[in-house]
């Protein structure tokens, strides 16, 4: 777990658990040496998940293992082979082990044979190739053995057909989104006790219906049962020797799940699988290493709220996202709402479900939207209802198990924000900064959870169950403006009243272009005193092209307004000649910058003629070589005249 999160944090490129095939530990003396296959979903992410690796162990960050801790030493992983590899095949480290690394073999990756309900229209099975992708599947059949006669009642060649550029190949049935490439009558995956078999032909053998279980050609199996199915030796002992039958348990959760491989690649290991929800043609929703996902999540999972959706008056919320570990369930955890300073919520959810491949989980109101998609949970709107419309402070808490106990021993996270300028900057009762988001403009609006915010959260535009869009530093906008005021020495002196200028700054912002900003978006912002003058300094950050256009219009015409400028009811004027300056400033480096560079580039191009004329005169100078011009004798020359 922990050493997915530290490449996640080093490469920004998603990386989970999953995505360490056949983990082991050993002891070498005083060191615990950790081994296992690290696979990628292209070579873009293998290049970046490679670079991440090496940066973690030239550092000395110590690694936590749950209760234990250690230090990646470079001499236990010098040997590790990370170059010289096909793209998409899983990486080793380190190189040296006691097993044979497996060949990269087309595998069974995922299995739903059993849906809820009767309706029986979306099972599946998924297969999925480690290596470079698109696989063609040519040679390869798929057989689905029934457990009570051990006979074949379904038989597919593959022969034709090729994995997506991810790897996936899907057999499934009409309701199965995405499309399978090949599609099955509705109810053909029968429920267990049954198999699934994929082989490579062989020409001892021939693979056809109402076929005896064979394990000539045989490339990896997985043996399933319903529960209170029959005896499963025979299955098992053909085509899974010394493996126990899997069991599709349907109390893993309320939506519908499937059998998902998760901890290794070895083709035929049954202890790969987990239970899981279902992700046709996705990475599979895998809870880390050593944990059961039909348990309860431990205290230490971290889960937050990543995202809130703004409303409206009567209804708060449009959605609401909180972001964890993949595959982790969400059972134990409660979400709270609370209007004003109350220290008693006016409503409650008690969250279920788990977290979706990409970590997220949302929660929307019923009549959103007519489907409901895996890893959400839907409420009635009037759970959003706003209880009181003079207030104007908000919060959602994130809590687990707050009925046992306090709600400050259990709380996980908590967002607070306010429709008021003048709010206080912090809550009261949970010391937590309160966020203020404008409701001018009625454009939808979302408070999300921002990397580069010192505020934890900033307005941005809606994302739900995606990236949050959040300031980017590429697209900064530098802010430069001086203000003119009687007492200038006493501001920098200030904190409280700086703060209420950045407020002021960021609310004249809003004002002027109705594009969702916050303070969140100021950076380095710095305060000289010159005489009267108070120069502002630092950087806005803009989350679009679009947002950074309409910024740059409000520093234009900030800098220019005659009105003045109220900071706490102290009034501030704009001084455009200072403003001025600096832009003439810029325009003057900028353009001596222009001809700096015109003056090398018209300097080369003079010099390279001057080469070329002083060669071609040299040339044309050089006496002619006359050594091969043939000389006869004089008396041979009078014998022959």
């Amino acid at each position: 777990m922990f050493l997915s999160q530290a490449l996640d944090k080093r490469c920004n490129c998603g990386v989970s658990p999953a995505y360490f095939k056949d983990p082991a530990v050993a002891c070498q003396g005083p060191q615990l040496v950790f081994t296992a296959f690290l696979t990628a979903r292209s070579t873009e992410q293998l290049s970046s998940l490679l670079e991440a690796f090496s940066l973690l162990i030239e550092s000395k960050e110590v690694l936590h293992f749950g209760k234990w801790n250690g230090t990646a030493v470079k001499a236990c992983l010098r040997d590790a082979n990370m170059t010289d590899r096909p793209p998409g095949t899983p990486v080793v480290v380190p190189e040296r082990t006691t097993e044979a690394t497996p060949l990269t073999e087309l595998l069974i990756n995922e299995v739903n044979s059993d849906n809820p309900g009767g309706r029986e229209d979306t099972e599946y099975i998924e297969l999925f190739y480690p290596g470079e992708a698109p696989f063609a599947l040519q040679g390869y059949w798929l057989v689905l053995y029934n457990g009570k006669n051990n006979l074949a009642y379904k038989v597919i060649n593959l022969s034709g057909y090729r994995t997506d550029e991810r790897g996936y190949f899907l057999v499934g049935s009409t309701g199965v989104t995405p499309k399978p490439q090949i599609v099955l009558p509705d109810n053909t995956i029968q429920n267990g006790l049954d198999a699934v078999a994929l082989y490579r032909s062989n020409p001892n053998a021939t693979y056809k219906m109402n076929m005896p279980l064979t394990n000539v050609g045989l490339v990896d199996a997985l043996v399933y049962k319903a529960r209170g199915s029959d005896n499963a030796d025979k299955l098992l002992a053909v085509l899974a020797p010394g493996q126990r039958v899997l069991l599709e348990d349907d109390s893993h959760s309320s939506q519908d799940e499937s059998l998902s491989r998760c901890y290794s690649l070895r083709p035929r290991d049954h202890s790969s699988f987990q239970v899981t929800e279902m992700t046709p043609s996705q990475e599979n929703a895998c809870p880390p290493p050593g944990s059961n996902s039909t348990e309860e999540t431990p205290q230490n999972h971290s889960v937050v709220i990543n995202e809130l959706g703004m409303a409206n008056h009567t209804i708060l919320y449009r959605f609401i996202e909180l972001k964890g570990n993949p595959g982790v369930s969400l059972k134990g955890y409660t979400l709270m709402f609370f209007s004003g300073h109350n220290a008693i919520p006016y409503s409650t959810i008690h969250l279920q479900g788990t977290f979706g491949s990409n970590g997220l989980f949302l929660i929307l109101p019923e009549g959103q939207s007519k489907t409901i998609k895996p890893h959400e949970q839907r409420v009635m709107p009037s759970v959003w209802s706003n209880p009181s419309l003079q207030e104007v402070t908000h919060s959602v808490a994130l809590s687990r198990h707050a009925l046992n106990g306090t709600m400050e021993e259990h709380l996980k996270d908590v967002a607070v924000y306010t429709w008021e300028t003048g709010a206080s900057q912090a809550h009261p009762r949970l010391s937590e900064p309160i966020h203020f988001v404008s409701r001018e403009g009625g454009r939808p609006l979302s408070l999300s959870r921002c990397p580069s915010c010192d505020k934890i959260y900033a307005v941005s535009d809606p994302t739900p169950a995606s990236e949050n869009h959040c300031p980017q530093e590429s697209l900064f906008l530098n802010l430069e403006i001086c203000l003119l005021t009687p007492n200038c020495s006493m501001w920098p002196q200030n904190p409280q009243m700086l703060a209420s200028l950045q407020q002021a700054l960021v609310r004249s912002m809003e004002e002027s272009c109705f594009c969702g900003i916050c303070q969140c978006y100021l950076h380095g912002v710095t305060f000289t005193c010159l005489n009267s003058t108070l120069k502002v300094s630092g950087q806005v950050w803009a989350r679009s092209p679009e947002q950074r256009q309409r910024l740059v219009q409000w520093h234009s015409h900030f800098s220019t307004s005659p009105h003045p400028f109220a900071v706490d009811g102290k009034p501030l004027k704009a001084n455009a000649a200072c403003a001025s300056l600096g832009k003439t400033a810029q325009r003057s480096e900028a353009s001596f910058q222009a001809w700096e560079i015109a003056l090398i580039v018209v300097g080369s191009i003079f010099l390279v003629l001057l080469l070329a004329g002083t060669a071609f005169y040299c040339i044309k100078r050089r006496p002619q070589n006359y050594t091969t011009i043939e000389l006869n004798d004089r008396c041979e020359f009078m014998a022959d005249f």
